[in-house]
């Protein structure tokens, strides 16, 4: 029930982000742990790709268009706990 991003930044705290990705930017906001364990070197993978690459049941990845500013993608899995 967090919000995953705000006006301080990603919500680091929230164990079930994966990932925030700024599409206007080109960039990602927040890469947690488990992507980095995951994924060698994050930056260099289209965000398209990235959800295939991602292999974490119950995983999902909202694509939130926030119209003047682009579209942002947010990846969230449950934690393993």
């Amino acid at each position: 029930g967090l919000p995953a991003d705000g006006e301080d930044g990603p919500n680091e705290g929230d164990p079930t982000l994966l990932f925030i990705y700024y599409g206007n930017a080109s960039m990602f906001g927040y890469v947690s742990k488990r992507v980095q364990d995951a994924v060698s070197d994050v930056e260099d993978i289209d965000i398209d790709e990235l959800p295939g690459i991602l292999s974490v049941d119950g995983g999902v990845v909202f694509e939130v268009d926030t119209d003047w500013n682009g579209i942002n993608y947010y990846g969230f899995a449950p934690t393993a706990d």
